[in-house]
């Protein structure tokens, strides 16, 4: 089965998804499709698999990965919402965007765009139309709720609701390209309800806070064609012909649970299409294993893999697809990387 244009890993922490996300990647370029890999988890762990460093992150990094002396290559991009805004931000010639106080906040890590631009790099590596299949390594459990809610943050921050403000800024967007408005913005008349808005914030915070504010929203307001243009992604992405959804969990009973928590608050995302992974699997490992006829490691071999057995079984009436991955007992990483590969080969072609 070939891959789709989308390909996106989600799940709880400390179940390896981002590992699992990378093998992903690297089982596609041995079959010489072209790919980017994108990751948006706050943990940054592509970065210690692959040899990348923050430097680099926000920017296209062009990895090898050695595979049994055949060269992989695929393309990494390890997610920087500061780079995204700017990115988008030098296509309207605001080169000096992030000189804004409110944005700087706002665009680091966990400033609050963090999801919102990470689904506008996105729909930016979809118009650049290089790819085979984009892959994405989602933030792990609440975090990738805040993913999935971004598009319609998007949706609602460009709503009517805004339209007396837009409205006003948008002409100034169109007559004043140096954007220096200066406090005589803060007594404008743009609407009775956002002046006495502005007024409350002036005496709260002081005029040159609201300046701020007034320019960090005309900046936005400046980009908006590049949000709005990711709200195209929704259907895409919800779409089992362009994108396949990957859940990955582990064989522990609480880390099911919250997978099973987690697709429960997307439901509407996972389809019967939807594939649940299961990584850290030992059955592989103990059908290895010989212990003595009668004794108490071959009992505890028939119950780890009844117990496993169990749990997976458990899954089969919430996914139609249930993939599993072994446990790799190596601490070297290049040697875990290698088996997860050859697993994904196994497991979907």
């Amino acid at each position: 089965m070939s891959a789709k244009k989308f390909e996106i890993f989600s799940g709880t922490g400390g179940v390896g998804k981002t590992t699992l996300a990378t093998a992903r990647a690297l089982s596609l370029a041995a079959q010489e499709k072209k790919i980017l890999l994108i990751t948006i988890d706050p943990a940054k762990r592509l970065k210690d698999l692959l040899g990348l460093s923050d430097e680099k992150s926000g920017e296209t990094n062009h990895v090898s990965f050695d595979h049994d002396g055949e060269e992989l290559k695929l393309d990494v991009i390890l997610m920087n919402p500061e780079k995204t805004f700017l990115k988008i931000a030098q296509e309207t010639n605001q080169h000096d965007i992030l000189e804004n106080r409110i944005l700087k906040i706002l665009t680091r890590p966990y400033g609050g765009l963090n999801e919102i631009l990470s689904v506008v790099e996105l729909q930016y590596q979809v118009n650049q139309d290089l790819y085979d299949c984009i892959i994405l390594d989602t933030p792990p459990g609440s975090h990738f709720l805040d993913f999935l809610d971004s598009i319609e943050r998007i949706r609602v921050f460009f709503d009517q609701s805004f339209i007396d403000i837009f409205t006003y800024l948008g002409k100034k967007v169109e007559t004043n390209t140096s954007m220096n408005f200066g406090k005589r913005m803060v007594t404008m008349v743009v609407s009775g309800g956002v002046k006495k808005l502005l007024g409350y914030l002036s005496k709260v915070t002081g005029e040159k806070f609201v300046e701020d504010f007034i320019e960090a929203v005309l900046h936005i307001y400046s980009t908006k064609d590049a949000f709005l243009g990711a709200l195209k992604l929704q259907k895409t992405l919800r779409d089992p012909q362009h994108c396949d959804w990957y859940l990955v969990t582990s064989v522990e009973q609480n880390k099911l649970d919250e997978a099973l928590e987690l697709k429960k608050n997307a439901s509407d995302l996972f389809s019967d299409e939807s594939f649940i992974a299961v990584n850290k699997c030992l059955n592989e490992s103990l059908n290895n294993w010989n212990p003595a006829e009668g004794s108490q490691e071959e009992e505890l071999k028939k119950f780890l893999i009844q117990r496993e057995d169990q749990l997976k079984n458990g899954l089969q009436k919430h996914f139609k697809n249930i993939l599993s991955f072994p446990e790799i007992l190596s601490i070297d990483t290049h040697i875990h990387l290698i088996k997860l590969i050859q697993t994904w080969q196994k497991v979907r072609t």
